[in-house]
């Protein structure tokens, strides 16, 4: 039954430049990188598989990959470092949103073996993870080969094009992740739906804010369609930036109009159940910012009596 398979050949390089002997030596083919596995393992007949001469470069002992750094400015990980070792090493710096994203991510046990450059490189669906970083103005590190080895720093949203498949060269290794230490007046995370079960009904909206008195002087909003990409336009962050709290029923309809046209004109067809849940995702987080809007008018009113 068997007779036609054939098992992968396994590189585990120790460090960087022993990670870039491996490239060179197998020039022209596409390796898989094998960084915790909960991606590449969650795919169907990927192993047992009948591919020959199947390339598998295991990542895990590559000790620079494994490093951590943190600044006044930012925290610096290495793409090895696991999603919850992040939330427990920034759970007093990181923005919140991030840690709100972290902790919906599968359960704690599977958390420990979902990589933070794993996760930012998965092809089969789109995380959450990728979505809330790339309004957090994150950046990536990756090494790519030409006639020999680069490094060269990117924005995420400049690795992913605009429905949200992942751009880099073959065979590029994202070798860190750079994210700013600040903190925002209003963050916001949700997710309807399973992404491992049910991708197609799933999605989240993540949105992060400053506030100058009642009105919005910044805002960063992306909604993630698990199976399909992410919608993220600087015009929608333009029509965030600019209302007047609370909301009005007129100025919500425009908005919501807005992003349903924009999922289509990228998307196509959607199926009703994710189009009904993003817009109850984008009509609960008006809702909260509404009444955290009328909350802060209280306490304006009570400090001037």
């Amino acid at each position: 039954m068997y007779a036609e398979l054939r098992s992968p050949n396994i590189h585990e390089p120790e460090n960087i430049a022993a990670y870039n002997n491996t490239i060179l030596n197998y020039r022209g083919t596409t390796p898989f990188l094998w960084a915790g596995g909960t991606g590449i393992m969650s795919e169907s007949d990927f192993y047992p598989a009948d591919r020959g001469n199947m390339e598998i470069i295991s990542l895990d002992k590559v000790e620079e990959l494994h490093h951590f750094l943190r600044n006044d400015r930012y925290a610096e990980f290495g793409a090895m470092v696991s999603i919850n070792d992040i939330a427990q090493a920034g759970k007093l710096v990181l923005p919140r949103i991030l840690l709100d994203t972290i902790d919906s991510t599968a359960s704690r046990t599977v958390r420990e073996k979902i990589t933070i450059g794993g996760s930012l490189c998965t092809r089969s669906f789109k995380t959450s993870l990728s979505s809330t970083l790339m309004i957090l103005d994150a950046a990536a590190e990756v090494r790519f080969l030409k006639k020999r080895m680069h490094s060269k720093w990117f924005q995420l949203s400049r690795i992913y094009d605009k429905n949200g498949k992942l751009e880099v060269p073959t065979g590029a290794l994202l070798s860190k992740v750079r994210i700013a230490i600040q903190q925002y007046d209003y963050q916001y995370f949700r997710k309807a739906g399973s992404v491992m079960k049910d991708p197609q009904n799933a999605c989240s909206l993540a949105l992060v804010a400053r506030f100058e008195s009642a009105s919005i002087s910044y805002a960063r909003i992306i909604f993630t369609l698990h199976d399909k990409g992410f919608c993220y336009s600087r015009d929608l962050d333009n029509l965030i930036t600019s209302i007047h709290l609370p909301v009005g029923l007129s100025r919500y309809r425009q908005i919501e109009d807005y992003i349903i046209d924009y999922l289509h004109e990228n998307f196509g067809q959607i199926g009703r159940l994710q189009e009904e849940r993003v817009k109850g995702l984008f009509h609960d987080m008006m809702r909260d910012m509404n009444e955290r809007a009328l909350c802060w008018s209280g306490r304006e009113g009570e400090r001037m009596a």
